[in-house]
Protein backbone atom coordinates (compact mmCIF):
# COMPACT_ATOMS: atom_id res chain seq x y z
CA UNK A 1 0.00 0.00 0.00
CA UNK A 2 1.21 3.45 -0.77
CA UNK A 3 0.04 5.26 2.34
CA UNK A 4 -2.15 3.17 4.64
CA UNK A 5 -4.26 5.34 6.93
CA UNK A 6 -7.53 4.91 8.72
CA UNK A 7 -10.31 7.50 8.92
CA UNK A 8 -9.42 8.17 12.57
CA UNK A 9 -5.81 9.05 11.77
CA UNK A 10 -6.17 11.02 8.55
CA UNK A 11 -8.60 12.60 6.15
CA UNK A 12 -7.28 10.54 3.24
CA UNK A 13 -6.63 6.92 2.28
CA UNK A 14 -4.53 6.23 -0.84
CA UNK A 15 -3.44 3.06 -2.60
CA UNK A 16 -2.49 1.72 -6.02
CA UNK A 17 -3.68 -1.53 -7.58
CA UNK A 18 -1.72 -3.18 -10.40
CA UNK A 19 -3.12 -6.67 -11.08
CA UNK A 20 -0.39 -7.49 -13.62
CA UNK A 21 2.18 -7.40 -10.82
CA UNK A 22 -0.07 -8.80 -8.11
CA UNK A 23 -1.69 -11.78 -9.83
CA UNK A 24 0.11 -15.10 -10.37
CA UNK A 25 2.33 -15.18 -13.49
CA UNK A 26 0.32 -18.12 -14.87
CA UNK A 27 -2.84 -16.01 -14.95
CA UNK A 28 -1.04 -13.21 -16.79
CA UNK A 29 0.53 -15.68 -19.22
CA UNK A 30 -2.84 -17.25 -19.97
CA UNK A 31 -4.38 -13.83 -20.61
CA UNK A 32 -1.58 -12.90 -23.01
CA UNK A 33 -1.90 -16.26 -24.79
CA UNK A 34 -5.65 -15.74 -25.23
CA UNK A 35 -5.13 -12.25 -26.65
CA UNK A 36 -2.39 -13.44 -29.02
CA UNK A 37 -4.31 -16.58 -29.99
CA UNK A 38 -7.48 -14.67 -30.87
CA UNK A 39 -5.48 -12.04 -32.74
CA UNK A 40 -3.67 -14.69 -34.82
CA UNK A 41 -6.94 -16.55 -35.46
CA UNK A 42 -8.63 -13.37 -36.71
CA UNK A 43 -5.63 -12.45 -38.88
CA UNK A 44 -5.54 -15.92 -40.46
CA UNK A 45 -9.30 -16.38 -40.89
CA UNK A 46 -9.79 -12.98 -42.50
CA UNK A 47 -6.48 -13.18 -44.35
CA UNK A 48 -5.72 -9.69 -43.13
CA UNK A 49 -2.90 -9.04 -40.64
CA UNK A 50 -4.37 -5.61 -39.95
CA UNK A 51 -7.45 -7.24 -38.40
CA UNK A 52 -5.16 -9.30 -36.19
CA UNK A 53 -3.32 -6.19 -34.98
CA UNK A 54 -6.65 -4.41 -34.44
CA UNK A 55 -7.94 -7.36 -32.41
CA UNK A 56 -4.78 -7.38 -30.27
CA UNK A 57 -5.02 -3.62 -29.71
CA UNK A 58 -8.70 -3.70 -28.77
CA UNK A 59 -8.36 -6.68 -26.43
CA UNK A 60 -5.30 -5.16 -24.76
CA UNK A 61 -7.06 -1.80 -24.36
CA UNK A 62 -10.10 -3.51 -22.86
CA UNK A 63 -7.82 -5.14 -20.29
CA UNK A 64 -5.99 -1.91 -19.40
CA UNK A 65 -7.15 -2.08 -15.76
CA UNK A 66 -5.29 -5.38 -15.53
CA UNK A 67 -2.14 -4.35 -17.40
CA UNK A 68 -1.74 -0.81 -16.00
CA UNK A 69 -2.00 0.57 -12.46
CA UNK A 70 -5.07 2.30 -11.06
CA UNK A 71 -4.70 4.81 -8.23
CA UNK A 72 -7.39 5.35 -5.62
CA UNK A 73 -7.76 8.15 -3.08
CA UNK A 74 -10.56 8.35 -0.55
CA UNK A 75 -10.58 11.95 0.58
CA UNK A 76 -12.69 13.93 3.01
CA UNK A 77 -15.08 15.28 0.36
CA UNK A 78 -14.76 12.86 -2.55
CA UNK A 79 -13.39 9.67 -4.06
CA UNK A 80 -10.71 9.97 -6.75
CA UNK A 81 -9.87 7.17 -9.20
CA UNK A 82 -7.03 7.73 -11.68
CA UNK A 83 -6.22 5.39 -14.57
CA UNK A 84 -4.36 6.08 -17.84
CA UNK A 85 -4.24 9.79 -17.12
CA UNK A 86 -8.02 10.04 -16.70
CA UNK A 87 -9.37 11.00 -13.29
CA UNK A 88 -12.84 10.27 -12.02
CA UNK A 89 -14.13 12.16 -9.00
CA UNK A 90 -17.21 11.10 -7.10
CA UNK A 91 -18.40 13.25 -4.17
CA UNK A 92 -19.32 11.39 -0.98
CA UNK A 93 -22.70 13.14 -0.87
CA UNK A 94 -23.73 11.15 -3.99
CA UNK A 95 -23.03 7.76 -2.38
CA UNK A 96 -26.15 6.07 -1.00
CA UNK A 97 -25.00 2.45 -0.67
CA UNK A 98 -21.87 0.34 -0.47
CA UNK A 99 -21.49 -3.37 -1.11
CA UNK A 100 -18.48 -5.37 0.05
CA UNK A 101 -17.08 -7.98 -2.35
CA UNK A 102 -14.06 -10.28 -1.92
CA UNK A 103 -11.93 -8.07 -4.18
CA UNK A 104 -13.12 -4.63 -3.10
CA UNK A 105 -16.05 -2.34 -2.31
CA UNK A 106 -18.72 -1.14 -4.73
CA UNK A 107 -20.13 2.35 -4.15
CA UNK A 108 -23.49 3.29 -5.62
CA UNK A 109 -25.51 6.50 -5.86
CA UNK A 110 -28.70 4.40 -5.52
CA UNK A 111 -30.14 3.33 -2.17
CA UNK A 112 -31.11 -0.10 -3.57
CA UNK A 113 -29.60 -2.23 -6.33
CA UNK A 114 -30.35 -0.58 -9.66
CA UNK A 115 -29.81 -1.45 -13.31
CA UNK A 116 -27.67 1.68 -13.73
CA UNK A 117 -25.25 0.66 -10.95
CA UNK A 118 -22.47 -0.38 -13.37
CA UNK A 119 -22.63 3.03 -15.08
CA UNK A 120 -23.14 5.37 -12.12
CA UNK A 121 -21.32 3.57 -9.32
CA UNK A 122 -17.64 2.82 -8.85
CA UNK A 123 -15.69 -0.19 -7.66
CA UNK A 124 -12.78 0.31 -5.29
CA UNK A 125 -10.50 -2.63 -5.98
CA UNK A 126 -8.51 -3.62 -2.92
CA UNK A 127 -4.95 -4.57 -2.41
CA UNK A 128 -4.27 -5.95 1.08
CA UNK A 129 -6.34 -3.13 2.55
CA UNK A 130 -9.97 -4.30 2.34
CA UNK A 131 -10.69 -3.68 6.03
CA UNK A 132 -9.22 -0.16 5.83
CA UNK A 133 -11.37 0.63 2.80
CA UNK A 134 -14.52 -0.70 4.48
CA UNK A 135 -13.79 1.26 7.68
CA UNK A 136 -13.12 4.46 5.73
CA UNK A 137 -16.26 4.12 3.59
CA UNK A 138 -18.46 3.35 6.60
CA UNK A 139 -16.98 6.30 8.52
CA UNK A 140 -17.58 8.70 5.62
CA UNK A 141 -21.13 7.51 5.08
CA UNK A 142 -21.84 7.68 8.83
CA UNK A 143 -20.41 11.23 8.97
CA UNK A 144 -22.71 12.26 6.16
CA UNK A 145 -25.75 10.78 7.92
CA UNK A 146 -25.22 13.01 10.97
Amino acid sequence: MDNPKTPESAAELRWTVHPLLEEPPAKTGLLILVILGLSILIAVEFDAPAYGFLTAALLTASMSRYFLPTRYALQERHILIAHLGAKRTLPWNRIRRHTVAPDGVFLSPFARPHRLDPFRGCFLRRRENLEEIIDYVQARLADRAH
